[in-house]
C-alpha cells in the first residue's frame, strides 16, 4: 500500500466532475458506432470492479474529489489485453490545476532500456516475464481514494462515482510507486531469495523482468526465486519466454498453462525491450511496416516511417544514420510537415526507405559470448566525415574451449553540427563519442574486460589524445581532457581508413 506523493494541498483542485462528464459522453458516442470497442471498455471496467481495483463511492462528500476523464487504447495485436482504459491525471480542474501539478513525480528510479540491453546480452541462457497487471497490484491508501475518481455506469445503468483504489495509469508518480515497491519487496524479502535479486535490480524494464545465467540449472533455480520473491509481495508473474526449453517447461507446467510454447516448431517471435527476439535461435530481428507511405511524401510521413525502427543498441547504424541526414537537411530548408518534398529529395527517401524495408533480413545474435573462464577484449572504432560521426565496439571472447567469438556490441551516430568543422575535428569529436561509449559500456556489462583498444583512421586526431591536452588550444584541449578521462586503461591506435568499420555509418557511399 502506498500514498499518493503530493506536493500541494488537494484543497488547490477545483471542480473536475464536468470536465469528466464530457468525456464520457464522448466515449458513449464513441461506443454507438464500435460495438465491439464497446464491449471491450465494459469488459476492462467490469474485471476492474470485480477484482475490487474500483470500487463504488459513497454519496456523502468528506474531502475534495478530483475525477479522472478516461478513454480506450486498443492494441489489437497484444496477446493478453486488446483495449486497455488509461486515465488521465493531467486533466485540469477549475482552478486551472490537475491532480498530476500536485502531485511529486518521485525520484528516477527506472532503468534505461540500453542498460538493460547490455545486462541481458551478457548471459548464454535467458529468461523474461513481466509482472500481471502491476500498477493494479499495489494498493493506494483509502485517504487518497477521492483524488481517484471516475465516473461509469453503474448496474442500474446510472451514471455514478467510483474510486479507484490502486496505483493508476496516468498519475505522474504511478511509475516510481510501482518501482518503489519492488525495490521495498527486495529490502523485505530478498534475503529469502537471494537469486531473484539481480533480475529485480539490473533486468527490470516498468513491468518487465529479464534474468540470466550460464547454464540451464542455475535458470532454472533464478526462475523458481524470482516467482517466489514476487509472490511474497503479490506480484504474479506471466508471458515467460526463454531460450532454455527446459527452464520454460518448469515454469509453464506450474502455472498450468493449457498450450506452453513450444521451441519445435516454428520459431518463436517475442518483444524484448522493443526488439523482436526469436529465443530458439537467439537472435535480434528488426522489423518495419512495408506498407508505402503513399503518393505524396512529406516531412510528416517520412518521419512516421522511421520512428517505426527501434534500434537503441545502433546495431543497423549504417541506414538509420542515412535518415538522420536526410531529416537535418529537411529542416535546414525549412519545410512545413505537410509540404510534399521535391523530386530530388523524394527519390533519396525512396531509396532509405527500401534499405529500411531490407532490415528484416538482418539477425543480430543476442549472447555476445560472455563465460567463465574466457578473456574479454573490447574494441572500438571511430570514424567522420562532413556527412556524420560514428563510433562502434565490439566484444572479443577468447575461451578456450569454444575459440574466439567476435560481436558488434553497440554503435552511435551523430549527424555533424551545422557549423562546418574541420575534418581533422570532426575525427577527433568521434572520438569522443565512442570514448563514452567505452566508458558506458565498462560501466554497464559489470564484467571484467582484460584489454581495451580503440582506433581511429586520423593520424592527427592520434596524435592529440596520446599528447598532454596542455599542448592544444581549447576546442582540442578540452575534448581530449575528456577522452583521456574517459578511458584512462584504453590504448589508441590507428587503423587503415578501408579497414575501419565505424565509416559504414559515417561515409555512406551510396548517400
Amino acid at each position: 500500500m502506498v500514498r499518493l506523493p503530493l506536493k500541494s494541498s488537494s484543497n488547490l483542485l477545483g471542480s473536475s466532475r464536468q470536465r469528466a462528464f464530457r468525456c464520457l459522453q464522448g466515449q458513449f458516442r464513441k461506443f454507438e458506432g464500435n460495438q465491439e470497442y464497446c464491449q471491450l471498455y465494459k469488459d476492462f471496467l467490469t474485471e476492474y470492479e470485480q477484482l475490487e481495483h474500483m470500487k463504488k463511492a459513497p454519496s456523502d462528500i468528506s474531502h475534495p474529489r478530483y475525477y479522472l476523464p478516461h478513454h480506450g487504447i486498443l492494441k489489437p495485436d497484444s496477446s493478453s489485453t486488446k483495449l486497455r482504459v488509461v486515465f488521465n491525471g493531467s486533466s485540469p480542474t477549475s482552478t486551472g490545476l490537475s491532480l498530476n501539478d500536485i502531485m511529486h513525480t518521485g525520484a528516477k528510479l527506472q532503468l534505461d532500456v540500453i542498460d538493460v540491453l547490455f545486462w541481458v546480452r551478457r548471459f548464454k541462457f535467458v529468461f523474461s516475464t513481466d509482472i500481471t497487471k502491476m500498477y493494479r497490484q499495489i494498493m493506494v491508501h483509502p485517504d487518497d481514494w477521492d483524488l481517484q475518481c471516475i465516473l461509469w455506469r453503474n448496474s442500474e445503468n446510472e451514471i455514478a462515482t467510483y474510486h479507484l483504489t490502486t496505483v493508476t495509469y496516468g498519475t505522474k508518480a504511478a511509475p516510481f510507486l510501482a518501482i518503489r515497491v519492488l525495490l521495498q519487496l527486495i529490502e523485505d524479502e530478498g534475503h529469502k531469495y537471494p537469486l531473484a535479486i539481480p533480475p529485480l535490480t539490473k533486468g527490470r524494464y516498468v513491468d518487465d523482468i529479464y534474468g540470466g545465467a550460464d547454464t540451464k540449472e542455475e535458470l532454472s533455480e533464478i526462475t523458481l526465486d524470482l516467482k517466489n520473491l514476487c509472490m511474497a509481495g503479490g506480484l504474479p508473474l506471466a508471458k515467460w519466454q526463454s531460450n532454455s526449453p527446459s527452464t520454460l517447461k518448469m515454469v509453464t507446467e506450474e502455472e498450468m498453462i493449457p498450450s506452453p510454447i513450444s521451441f519445435d516448431d516454428c520459431p518463436t517471435s517475442t518483444k524484448l525491450l522493443g526488439l523482436l527476439w526469436y529465443p530458439q535461435e537467439d537472435y535480434f530481428l528488426f522489423k518495419i511496416n512495408s506498407s508505402s507511405s503513399g503518393s505524396v511524401v512529406t516531412k510528416r510521413t517520412m518521419l512516421s516511417h522511421i520512428a517505426q525502427l527501434f534500434d537503441p543498441l545502433g546495431l543497423v547504424s549504417p541506414v538509420t544514420i542515412r535518415a538522420k541526414m536526410l531529416l537535418q537537411e529537411l529542416w535546414l530548408q525549412k519545410l512545413s510537415w505537410d509540404e510534399p518534398l521535391s523530386p530530388q529529395l523524394t527519390e533519396r527517401w525512396c531509396n532509405i526507405r527500401e534499405d529500411l524495408k531490407s532490415l528484416i533480413n538482418v539477425r543480430a545474435p543476442r549472447w555476445v559470448g560472455t563465460q567463465e573462464n574466457a578473456t574479454i577484449e573490447l574494441h572500438g572504432f571511430s570514424d567522420a566525415s562532413q556527412l556524420a560521426m560514428a563510433a562502434v565496439l565490439y566484444l572479443v571472447v577468447r575461451s578456450p574451449s569454444t575459440g574466439s567469438k567476435v560481436t558488434l556490441l553497440c554503435s552511435k551516430t551523430k549527424v555533424t553540427p551545422l557549423k562546418r568543422l574541420t575534418i581533422p575535428r570532426l575525427e577527433l569529436s568521434a572520438s569522443l563519442i565512442l570514448a563514452r561509449l567505452t566508458n558506458y559500456a565498462h560501466r554497464v556489462l559489470d564484467t571484467q574486460i582484460h584489454s581495451t583498444t580503440l582506433w581511429t583512421d586520423s593520424t592527427v586526431s592520434l596524435t592529440w589524445i596520446t599528447s598532454h591536452p596542455a599542448r592544444w588550444k581549447d576546442f582540442v584541449r578540452n575534448r581530449v581532457e575528456l577522452i583521456q578521462d574517459l578511458t584512462p586503461t584504453a590504448q589508441w591506435r590507428y587503423v587503415s581508413g578501408k579497414e575501419n568499420p565505424a565509416g559504414s555509418a559515417s561515409r555512406h557511399l551510396n548517400y
